[in-house]
């Protein structure tokens, strides 16, 4: 038998694309400095890593780390309500498991359940109030958002990166 042809030469290929993940890591490692790679990291893969039913109701917060350390974390959990909450807490052993296996190393030693249904958006009243929440950013914080998004060409990826910056603002206060 005869081996295939390539369809595609190796002229035609695209090189110096990146997918839109690798695109924006530069820029989030621009907005939160060193801290926060890992919880970008997470946060990413939260689904593939906590599967798609409990990452429905949860979302990972941060990693708190002792000063020095990059293992044996406290993962801070954002979790819907307290019926979530307590199956969580049932399944933080295996959770911990999969989490440490994403990065590898023994990254996350206790989880922190938050419980917080702000997140959730599962009624009309929900989207309502994110449209009209109070803006929990300072006028420093937004400027820099801005000059950090100004290059961005496309304006609909302007404006969600816009709003992830707001979000990691207001997440970590």
């Amino acid at each position: 038998m005869k081996k295939p042809k390539d369809i595609v030469s190796k002229e035609h290929l695209c090189h110096g694309l990146e997918t839109l993940a690798d695109g924006m890591a530069p820029f989030i490692k621009k907005l939160l400095g060193n801290k926060g790679m890992a919880e970008i990291d997470l946060i990413a893969n939260w689904k593939n890593i906590a599967g798609e039913e409990m990452a429905q109701y949860s979302l990972p917060q941060k990693i708190e780390f002792k000063q020095g350390c990059k293992n044996n974390g406290v993962l801070y959990l954002l979790v819907a309500s307290g019926a979530y909450a307590l199956e969580i807490q049932h399944k933080t052993s295996i959770l911990l498991e999969k989490i440490n296996t994403f990065f590898g190393y023994q990254a996350v030693a206790k989880i922190k359940i938050i419980q917080n249904d702000t997140f959730i958006h599962s009624s009309p009243q929900a989207e309502f109030d994110d449209k009209h929440e109070k803006k929990l950013v300072t006028k420093a914080e937004e400027n820099y958002i801005q000059s950090v998004t100004e290059n961005v060409q496309n304006p609909d990826l302007r404006a969600r990166l816009k709003s992830l910056g707001e979000s990691i603002f207001k997440n970590n206060k």
